[in-house]
């Protein structure tokens, strides 16, 4: 009698298959340009089946630019399950760069930079990805602080944090200099200085 893989096991092979199928969505967009690329082929290059593809993402450009199942609402809870110590803007910052950790040390993560910096016209599309991820942070802000969603306090305080997060991710660069969660501890360091300025002497 055989017993199903545990859990554990069952959502590694679904993590490995996931991002098989990112890795392979990535490249082939690389190398042969998001039009010309299939969801076949995307299938064939990580040796799945488009039965396989389809439950995990919708299209292929999902499997491109969604780096997480369930990101936005994963990083709602995460946040509003911080301790209740925390400002919102500590909150935010904890779980920005927790995940910005994870994904700062995969191949998925740098080949997609790679792709944006090689085919700009794509970044609308990364823009809608990131507004979802924006949304999430303003609903786990409303939720923290017991204020409405278009309040001044938690507009702001998501537009800031998030910002901070975009300026890490666009001045890292791999290899070299400061990781992403340093720019980001720096990012959020300076808002909560106030952005402090000192010109330099001439």
């Amino acid at each position: 009698m055989t017993t199903s893989p545990p859990n554990g096991l069952r959502e590694r092979k679904k993590q490995a298959t996931r991002r098989a199928l990112q890795s392979s969505a990535v490249a082939l967009f690389r190398r042969h340009g998001p039009d010309a690329v299939t969801v076949e082929d995307i299938c064939a290059d990580a040796g799945v089946s488009p039965r396989t593809f389809f439950n995990y993402f919708s299209t292929k450009e999902e499997a491109v630019f969604l780096l997480e199942e369930g990101t936005p609402a994963l990083i709602q809870q995460r946040i509003i399950d911080r301790p209740a110590r925390e400002t919102p803007l500590e909150a935010i910052h904890a779980v920005l760069a927790e995940r910005l950790g994870e994904l700062t040390t995969g191949e998925i993560l740098l080949g997609r930079a790679a792709l944006l910096r090689e085919r700009p016209e794509l970044l609308p599309r990364i823009a809608q990805t990131n507004r979802a991820v924006e949304d999430a942070v303003i609903a786990a802000v409303a939720a923290r602080t017991g204020l409405p969603e278009s309040d001044l306090y938690v507009r702001t305080t998501a537009a800031v944090a998030f910002a901070a997060q975009q300026a890490a991710v666009a001045c890292w660069q791999p290899g070299s200099g400061d990781d992403a969660v340093t720019l980001l501890d720096r990012a959020v360091d300076l808002v909560s200085k106030g952005l402090p300025w000192k010109p330099r002497a001439r």
